[in-house]
């Protein structure tokens, strides 16, 4: 009852919204960090239940049009994973509570997102070490469970900051020392974007193959971010309105360009991954989002409040 009654004094026209991946039937002993679907339903029972969810979109109209309900908050995914069909879809459906999920539409066109197929290609190494000759990837153990899981973080920590051709290059020289192929990788399938869709779910872009906005040509960013609302609206029938930046940090990983480019796209609005709450003042194109990683739910309350208190930063939009 305190929190309710907190929440319910911060929340006056703010707008938190929250942030998920992956949500795995068990946590994958290389990515033990995921939220697993029993956590995620306890999240929703316990920390949800305590909020007004409403539609993303819905939400940001609200918001700037002064209506928006205390205790506001929004739903998110990001990336794209064949596995919520089975997962979060039914743990939403079954309260009621409607989420926004933002999608590489790469995986459409016989890409898998490039983490998915660094994590299926560390899984399969031979072992006992990996070296790529590649001066700034060191060779290093994969031996056991914990050297494996340290190989994920390093490379996606790696080959996160690179153009996408020089991602490309490395991903395949991962998999050819694997033995594996990017097609090995599940991916999304038309079909199960298109079931999304149909039960009422929002579909937002999220890049066609999820590079760093900043490591990308001008040609790229319109590919990359016009492309996939263009690829994503054709699968669906239907509008595409919002943008997930890739990595999703103003200024590290965006500037006030990609905001444009945004724009010109056709986008309403677009989310961001600084912590942070939406309010009156916060632009629809720099939506902040968080994700609540305590165990413990009294702990997600607190994050859950802090957020509320929380300046999300902005780059300065261009002028139009």
């Amino acid at each position: 009852m305190i929190s309710r009654l907190v929440l319910q004094s911060l929340s006056k026209d703010k707008l938190s919204v929250f942030l998920f991946h992956k949500v795995p039937q068990q946590c994958d002993p290389l990515v033990p960090t995921d939220v697993s679907i029993a956590r995620f339903e306890q999240l929703l029972d316990h920390t949800f239940s305590k909020l007004h969810v409403l539609p993303l979109e819905e939400a940001i109209g609200r918001l700037q049009a002064g209506t928006l309900p205390r205790r506001a908050a929004c739903i998110t995914f990001d990336d794209g994973y064949p596995d919520w069909l089975a997962g979060v879809v039914p743990a939403l459906r079954r309260r009621n509570l409607h989420a926004t999920f933002f999608i590489t539409s790469g995986q459409f066109d016989g890409v898998p997102l490039w983490h998915e197929r660094i994590l299926a290609a560390v899984r399969r190494l031979p072992g006992p070490s990996l070296d790529l000759g590649i001066p700034f990837l060191p060779a290093q153990t994969v031996g056991s469970t914990d050297d494996r899981r340290s190989q994920v973080q390093r490379l996606e920590q790696e080959l996160k900051y690179l153009t996408l051709y020089r991602r490309e290059q490395i991903l395949q020289r991962l998999e050819a020392e694997a033995g594996v192929r990017a097609t090995d990788v599940p991916v999304m399938s038309e079909a199960q974007l298109r079931d999304l869709h149909s039960q009422g779910f929002g579909i937002g872009a999220h890049t066609a193959l999820h590079p760093i906005l900043d490591y990308c040509n001008a040609d790229e960013v319109e590919r990359e971010v016009g492309g996939a609302r263009e690829r994503l609206q054709a699968i669906v029938r239907g509008p595409v309105n919002g943008f997930a930046y890739p990595n999703g940090r103003p200024y590290a990983d965006f500037s006030r360009l990609h905001v444009d480019a945004v724009k010109r796209a056709g986008y309403r609005y677009a989310v961001t991954t600084h912590w942070g709450v939406a309010g009156v003042s916060t632009s629809p194109y720099q939506i902040p989002r968080f994700t609540p990683w305590a165990e413990r739910d009294w702990h997600v309350t607190f994050q859950l409040v802090r957020n509320l208190m929380t300046e999300p930063m902005q780059v300065p939009e261009i002028a139009t």
